[in-house]
């Protein structure tokens, strides 16, 4: 069965929504984000294709390239410009920290159908990814129990849908970095 297309926010909404509530939640602010983006954005964009002044220098003009940064991106959070551009999408998503960069890396898989799956980063046959494994099943079952207290699904559970939906991608993403991870440790390779 073929999916209609459908109207999509931009990209950068869901960026933006999440850098906004690990803001909230954390108590970080927007120029010591802004210094987490711009050394990210310094370090994996070619020089000859950088599109933004990023800056970053010790001493007295920390404070001032902070201030610049923070004016960088807070132009794009308060709407000023309305275009991310890729090369300052990537910097900003590895710039924000764990769990919102995975949750917004699997948010902007999910948008075109896909899932986001974290290659093992430990060595082979560790087995590792078997406490993520748990975590994301218990995280579904957490999930699931409000909406089949009752015995059944319907229509009224359609609060809970959103949190099932996440938790279950969530779950099947652990399953394949487990797979993953078997294959590197019996094939030696990812991926058979």
């Amino acid at each position: 069965m073929k999916r209609e297309p459908q109207v999509l926010p931009p990209r950068q909404t869901v960026i933006y929504a999440i850098t906004e509530r690990m803001l909230r939640e954390t108590g970080s602010n927007r120029r010591s984000f802004a210094m987490a983006v711009a050394e990210v954005y310094l370090a994996i964009t070619p020089e000859d294709h950088r599109s933004h002044p990023f800056r970053i220098t010790q001493g007295a003009r920390a404070e001032d390239d902070k201030k610049a940064n923070g004016q960088i991106l807070g132009r794009y959070l308060d709407g000023t410009v309305k275009t991310l551009p890729a090369d300052l999408e990537d910097a900003w998503v590895l710039a924000l920290p764990q769990p919102y960069r995975e949750e917004c890396e699997c948010e902007l898989a999910a948008r075109r159908g896909m899932l986001a799956v974290r290659m093992p980063q430990t060595p082979a046959g560790t087995f590792a990814s078997m406490g993520p494994l748990f975590k994301r099943y218990s995280g579904l079952v957490d999930a699931l129990s409000p909406a089949v207290a009752d015995g059944r699904l319907c229509p009224e559970d359609r609060v809970h849908a959103p949190r099932i939906k996440r938790e279950g991608r969530a779950l099947i993403t652990a399953i394949l970095a487990l797979e993953c991870e078997l294959d590197e440790a019996v094939y030696g390779e990812a991926g058979e």
